[in-house]
């Protein structure tokens, strides 16, 4: 999709809940909305890139005039093979991204009147791989970078979890297995830019080898000094609140394995917390749900590292 047509759909995309019944009142509309996502406003082959298709099952599925290829509009997306109307789709994407709070797979099971838990805690899964988009851009010009331990009871039981926050800006929460200097190194590259200018506490692991040539203040401060003026003030903020939503709306009720997930989405809401029309935050997940490929519920409930975590296998040169 071209840049234009991208700020186009988000220029008209609604802003309030009723705006957004309005737009998207039937079948046809999400359609419609979905396919100007996807490809500009008109489908193209998959096999052969061509324009030149039939519409099949009442928009739902196209075939190419120039070599037959039949392409579905869900095909290689989130939404591959769903069973349910794309009007269930957008109106769970609107529940979980117009919240300030999100919403727990229980709620979500009883405004979308599904007949199982399963399938609200699998679109909730869904959606939230949606949210981690590849073409983020990395945090700067100022970052600070601190670790929080979150769940269980007892060190044994909790999970580690390394934060990097913009000054008054954007965050990332990514679950680690440990705060060595390997992992800080994946971290601060994967997820930090070039030349940011980073401000950490004392841990050994931040240090010229984990982050390079980027500037680096190392501030050990006294929880006295931390009253008065916190050195990373803006990553026990973005902890305290990560931790309150888990508690709040999850219960604390969330699986190591699917720590990330949560993670992600706590990122995707907090990082767009300033949007103008809070419907329009909805406008993103649509735009990811058709670059992210299709996901089970097996591979879901199976596969520990589905989401981003961060494993200790880099190597430093020493």
């Amino acid at each position: 999709m071209s840049s234009e047509m991208h700020n186009s759909l988000w220029r008209d995309f609604p802003k309030t809940a009723p705006e957004f019944e309005d737009r998207f009142k039937t079948e046809a509309d999400c359609r419609a909305y979905l396919i100007a996502v996807r490809w500009g406003g008109e489908p193209a082959c998959a096999r052969c890139a061509s324009r030149r298709l039939w519409t099949l099952r009442e928009g739902t599925r196209f075939e190419c005039a120039e070599c037959g290829h039949q392409t579905s509009l869900t095909a290689g997306t989130v939404l591959e093979k769903t069973r349910k109307p794309l009007k269930m789709w957008f109106r769970a994407i609107f529940e979980i991204t117009s919240r300030r709070t999100g919403i727990s797979a229980k709620d979500l099971q009883r405004i979308m009147g599904f007949g199982s838990y399963e399938t609200a805690w699998t679109w909730l899964h869904k959606l939230r791989a949606a949210m981690v988009r590849s073409d983020s851009e990395p945090l700067g010009p100022f970052v600070q970078i601190d670790e929080t331990l979150v769940g269980g009871k007892g060190g044994p039981h909790k999970q580690l979890v390394l934060v990097a926050a913009e000054a008054n800006g954007r965050v990332r929460l990514v679950h680690a297995e440990n705060n060595d200097t390997v992992t800080c190194k994946r971290f601060a590259d994967e997820e930090i830019s070039d030349d940011a200018h980073i401000v950490t506490d004392g841990h050994a692991g931040y240090s010229d080898k984990s982050l390079g040539e980027r500037p680096h203040e190392r501030k050990v401060q006294t929880k006295a000094e931390r009253r008065e003026s916190d050195a990373v003030q803006g990553c026990h903020w973005t902890v305290s609140l990560a931790k309150r939503w888990l508690i709040g709306t999850h219960a604390g009720a969330v699986a190591p394995k699917h720590l990330q997930g949560y993670l992600d989405e706590f990122t995707f809401r907090h990082n767009r917390r300033k949007t103008k029309g809070v419907c329009r935050i909805a406008a993103r997940l649509i735009e990811s749900l058709v670059t992210r490929g299709p996901m089970t519920m097996r591979a879901i409930v199976d596969q520990t590292l589905l989401y981003r975590r961060l494993l200790p296998d880099t190597t430093i040169a020493t």
